[in-house]
């Protein structure tokens, strides 16, 4: 905070304390294919095209979605459930604007569904309005209210088995309580999860969900952002609304971590080696299926973590 100083007065500099964010390396992904005699006819660039290329794309999607899961954790929420329009993309920059978000590099991230929508708004479509022919002429959009437009096809509409179920504590809850026992979910199904939208009874507030607490596959504890904002009585309905999420964000607002797994010694039947695709790194490993194939594995070891959601603003759309 500044304040008032005379030249030449002591200064007591404030002490500036770095906050750091731990990143666990606890998810792992692989696939896994087997070539026969007649794939190991064929050359190395059709090998790559035909089967390492997929291969690699699937471990990439795995992380794209896990990256995605993550930021939809933040409870910074735009509702755009009854129509996307640019004035909620002008909402969200507003937001992120009014939290202090750094203008330069901002990123709305969208699905195919979404993106196809903006496409047909006019401040996104018309040349006479916008000034660009960047969707006319190569279908896509470029740059729009200080925000890049990227394609995203993690992101998927995700629909809870049971959409219902209600306040299970006698006493209730009070405003500011961010955690509640439940009862009535019937979702081992599709389960209820980090990130999902729910509002109380009572209350037009939209929570984010943060974490689930479960019994035998049931959702039965719920933690959430932002806080209860009144009181909620016992058997208080929660209705858990079924959205897809855009996420207008800066790149800083999450983390990536990941390492290779090691590299198998030699003289155990298996060869492997680790390579650097566009900076995620990936081990291969080649070893035989005990007949007359080679089993050819991609795997890869990371996590994903929120840095700060306060740099993270979702769109919610149906």
């Amino acid at each position: 905070t500044a304040t008032d100083w005379a030249p030449g007065a002591t200064i007591t500099p404030s002490a500036v304390t770095q906050e750091t964010v731990s990143v666990v390396l606890d998810k792992s992904k692989r696939t896994t294919f087997n070539i026969t005699g007649k794939e190991q006819s064929l050359g190395a660039y059709d090998l790559i095209q035909q089967w390492g290329v997929p291969a690699v794309e699937t471990i990439l999607a795995a992380v794209n979605a896990d990256i995605y899961k993550e930021m939809i954790a933040s409870p910074y929420v735009t509702d755009a459930t009854s129509g996307l329009t640019e004035l909620k993309v002008i909402a969200a920059r507003t937001a992120l604007s009014n939290r202090k978000v750094q203008m330069p590099g901002r990123v709305i991230s969208s699905s195919p569904d979404d993106i196809g929508t903006l496409m047909g708004l006019p401040a996104f479509a018309q040349a006479n309005i916008t000034g660009r022919t960047d969707i006319v002429i190569d279908g896509m959009i470029t740059n729009r209210y200080g925000f890049s437009f990227t394609e995203n096809h993690a992101i998927e509409k995700y629909t809870p088995a049971d959409l219902a179920g209600a306040v299970n504590n006698g006493p209730g809850y009070v405003a500011g309580d961010v955690s509640m026992v439940v009862n009535g979910f019937n979702d081992d199904a599709n389960p209820i999860r980090k990130g999902d939208v729910f509002t109380v009874a009572g209350s037009s507030l939209q929570h984010t969900v943060q974490s689930v607490t479960a019994s035998s596959g049931d959702t039965i504890g719920l933690t959430f952002l932002p806080a209860l904002d009144g009181t909620v009585a016992n058997s208080a309905a929660i209705t858990v609304v079924a959205t897809r999420s855009m996420l207008a964000f800066i790149p800083a607002a999450t983390a990536l971590a990941a390492r290779p797994y090691a590299i198998l010694p030699s003289g155990v039947g298996v060869q492997s080696r680790v390579f650097d695709y566009e900076g995620f790194p990936i081990r291969i490993s080649v070893y035989h299926d005990g007949n007359l194939g080679v089993n050819v594995q991609f795997d890869a070891l990371y996590g994903v973590k929120n840095i700060d959601t306060r740099r993270i603003q979702r769109i919610l759309t149906v």
